[in-house]
């Protein structure tokens, strides 16, 4: 393995300087992680990705792993009441979709089988709950209509909550589709459906509309399509965890392009996982083995990446959901460097490590030139290992 191979996780803890990579003629570097368990967020002091002197993009602001340290303190202070009956908060088990809206986060957790819904502002916890229980919610998005959509592999169905977190109805047929993530663009759901190794475009009612990509090894085709993101002009991109690449359709079905290739080196994947597209086009894609998140231009061109094994509060873990939200600086607004320009806010999901829940900004520093983004592709490497299907 070359010195530009991304490594993976390695067993032991090792401290590392925060180091990114970035495909702008500027040295980057890349941050890694696990943490000392504690309640309350571990806060980042002045970690930028590119560190100096390049203008940096991104900021680390904070990492969680429980909420009790949000909420605030009552009778019995890691107590809440579902249903009128009186549970324990707890930590974050195994969170895999993550959503963000106006300071609350929500958070699928595989491990506690719940949706977890952390109000920063309101100090408050709560849950999604349905009729009957969630089994297995995967992910979680936010439409343009305000609701909140869930999807759930164990009842094969999406459940969609309004914008108040109560439930209003099941959408999907679990007779014929196991939905595992969702998008939304204009009167449309995007939705994968992980069993089928299919994407489909719905009405808002569940009501197949047209097929956008089968199951198959052809290059408009896709093996196990895992989580999804619709740009600005209505083009949908796929992680497929078992080809390890993303896929990129127009609305109507048509194959556009791949981003990046099973490999070792950045610009290549071992097991893709979140995905997120923020307003100007950039794609922001985790990789559960390499621990890193990498951001690609619009038409696939890597920009940079960063995370990594750390022992600091900015190190990941087995990333998985990214949530890009631009509405919860009311939560978060203080963490941000007071010469840092903050556009918007980066959710990562991790879950392995202490690290459970990463909060980032992204933007500019004031006064310094970000820098135009130049085109790179790097060359190709020998390919990884398959990635074996996900267990969910």
């Amino acid at each position: 393995m070359t010195a530009n191979q991304i490594r993976p996780r390695p067993n032991r803890r090792r401290l590392v300087s925060p180091m990114v990579v970035m495909v702008l003629g500027a040295g980057l570097a890349l941050a890694s992680g696990c943490g000392a368990p504690a309640k309350a967020p571990s806060v980042g002091r002045g970690i930028f990705y590119p560190p100096p002197p390049d203008s940096p993009r991104l900021q680390f602001l904070m990492s969680f792993s429980t909420a009790e340290a949000w909420i605030k303190q009552q009778s019995s202070f890691a107590d809440f009441v579902v249903g009128g009956e009186k549970q324990a908060v707890g930590g974050i088990g195994n969170p895999y979709g993550i959503a963000a809206s106006q300071g609350k986060v929500y958070i699928c957790d595989l491990a506690k089988r719940r949706v977890q819904v952390v109000d920063i502002p309101a100090r408050t916890y709560t849950e999604l709950t349905v009729p009957g229980d969630l089994r297995n919610p995967v992910n979680v998005n936010i439409g343009p209509d305000g609701r909140r959509y869930v999807c759930d592999t164990g009842l094969r169905k999406i459940a969609v909550f309004d914008g108040d977190d109560r439930f209003v109805e099941f959408i999907g047929d679990p007779q014929r589709n196991v939905p595992i993530d969702v998008a939304f663009y204009g009167d449309e759901l995007f939705v994968a459906d992980v069993a089928n190794g299919t994407v489909e475009a719905w009405d808002y009612q569940g009501r197949l509309r047209r097929v956008i990509a089968t199951k198959g090894m052809g290059p408009n085709e896709l093996r196990v399509p895992t989580n999804l993101d619709v740009d600005a002009s209505g083009n949908i991109y796929v992680t497929d965890t078992e080809l390890q690449i993303v896929k990129v359709f127009t609305q109507a079905g048509h194959f556009l392009r791949t981003i990046g290739a099973p490999g070792d080196r950045p610009g290549f994947f071992a097991r893709p996982k979140g995905i997120a597209i923020d307003p100007q086009g950039r794609v922001f894609v985790a990789d559960a083995q390499w621990e890193r998140v990498q951001i690609f231009g619009p038409e696939g061109q890597l920009l940079m990446y960063f995370g990594g094994p750390s022992a600091g509060p900015e190190g990941m873990g087995l990333p998985a959901g990214l949530a890009i939200d631009a509405s919860s600086f009311n939560a978060f607004g203080k963490y941000v460097d007071t010469n840092f320009d903050a556009q918007y806010l980066l959710f990562v999901a991790n879950q392995f490590g202490n690290n459970k829940i990463g909060v980032y900004a992204f933007g500019h520093q004031r006064g310094m030139d970000p820098g135009p983004v130049v085109p790179s592709r790097p060359e190709a490497t020998e390919p990884a290992e398959a990635a074996p299907s996900p267990a969910f």
